[in-house]
């Protein structure tokens, strides 16, 4: 049969990515001692040179099917990643997940077990001469208090829930509990889906003992990422809800001219 695909293209136009998205793949992902199912947005692209007419999108769907409820983790992404230029025959692939990842959690004073969801995403890029690069993003909800309504009330201080969104370049791979623990420590408090009394008074007093700025956020949170000669580039942003505003407040930071 012809190959349409493989025909030659007379226009001379490289394309930087190709490929297929919105593919749902089951995986299993490393959560602290034990594995959680997770269920993937799969996206998988590779470069198409100026003299080729198109690529054979079936075969991202072959190298997806034989990932399919196995552990996530780099050794499976890199060899997923050398198999889509193989058979593709490029010299660049691209592979990203998207998916809902559940941090168990024992409540601060009550201990009692919870678990709270984020929104995360694995990108993986394999170029010539094997140089890779991949990143890491993590939306992490968090509390804030502010330091200044502190400051000048005589009684408490105005505080609400945010979202903090960190995108990390790294040559390594990391676990998504570490940077989400990270996120937290950085914040006024974190988040729980259960608290009894004695943890309410427990976070509502860290909090308060604990103010922070979206300011202060994006900050102390670059300051770690700097520091941490994994990471090679980062966009770090903080949006406050404001609970006594009918506007919100956020910050961001970009460590990298090409914006990660």
């Amino acid at each position: 049969m012809k190959d349409i695909q493989n025909l030659k293209d007379e226009r001379g136009i490289r394309i930087n990515e190709v490929g297929i998205i919105d593919l749902k793949i089951p995986f299993f992902i490393k959560s602290g001692k034990s594995k959680q199912q997770i269920i993937t947005d799969v996206k998988m692209a590779v470069n198409l040179f100026a003299d080729t007419r198109g690529v054979h999108m079936s075969r991202f769907v072959e190298i997806a099917e034989k990932m399919r409820n196995l552990e996530l983790n780099d050794a499976l992404i890199l060899k997923s990643l050398g198999k889509m230029k193989k058979k593709l025959g490029v010299d660049y692939a691209k592979i990203e997940f998207s998916f809902v990842y559940f941090l168990k959690k024992k409540a601060p004073v009550s201990r009692k077990n919870c678990t709270t969801d984020y929104n995360c995403k694995i990108v993986s890029e394999l170029g010539k001469n094997g140089l890779r690069h991949n990143y890491f993003e993590v939306k992490v909800p968090v509390s804030m208090l502010c330091p200044c309504s502190k400051a000048i009330s005589k009684y408490g201080a105005h505080n609400q829930r945010a979202n903090i969104l960190f995108r990390i370049k790294t040559k390594q791979y990391f676990i998504i509990d570490e940077i989400i623990k990270k996120i937290e420590d950085k914040s006024s408090g974190e988040l729980f889906s259960v608290l009894k009394r004695v943890d309410e008074k427990h976070v509502t007093e860290k909090m308060y003992e604990n103010p922070k700025f979206v300011e202060d956020v994006v900050r102390d949170i670059a300051l770690w990422a700097i520091n941490d000669k994994r990471i090679t580039d980062f966009i770090v942003e903080c949006k406050s809800y404001e609970s006594i505003h009918n506007h919100n407040a956020y910050a961001i930071i970009i460590n990298d001219e090409t914006k990660c």
